[in-house]
């Protein structure tokens, strides 16, 4: 089951430590619920896992992901992940920064999924609601983290 999500969010800080933060994969794991860092290989890329839950069903994958762009100049990312497990889930993402006039940051991401498995017997609706509640608590914890490395 393929599914698409699209969301944008705002923080009060800088583009460019928007940018330092986001980029790295460390950073990008600790702010995403259920996930751990298990190797990073290199700047770009990392190995981890993932536990995701939506209504009764819990799904585990364990992975690979890949910053296949980082546009530092115009603030662009690209990041494909894959993962195997309960299934198999499959991510592209692309990300793009905007500074605001108020020296915030807005931040879009478009995501494609995939997913085989138990998750995907699931319906796209759910996992739509399920993906939207995971990236609000993604948001809510990079804005706590550029926050108290302020």
């Amino acid at each position: 089951m393929a599914i698409k999500i699209e969301k944008s969010f705002r923080v009060d800080v800088p583009i460019e430590r928007t940018w330092a933060f986001l980029t790295k994969p460390e950073n990008m794991v600790a702010c995403l619920p259920g996930a751990t860092l298990t190797e990073l290989i290199d700047e770009r890329s990392f190995k981890g896992k993932i536990a995701f839950k939506v209504g009764p069903i819990e799904a585990r994958y364990e992975g690979a992901a890949h910053f296949e762009e980082l546009d530092g100049a115009n603030y662009r990312m690209r990041m494909v992940a894959k993962g195997v497990g309960d299934g198999s889930a499959s991510m592209v993402m692309s990300g793009q920064l905007r500074a605001l006039e108020d020296g915030g940051t807005e931040t879009s991401i478009v995501a494609e999924v995939d997913l085989t498995g138990r998750l995907a017997q699931m319906g796209s609706r759910l996992i739509q609601f399920a993906s939207s509640q995971m990236f609000d608590q993604f948001v809510k914890r990079v804005r706590e983290q550029l926050r108290t490395q302020a």
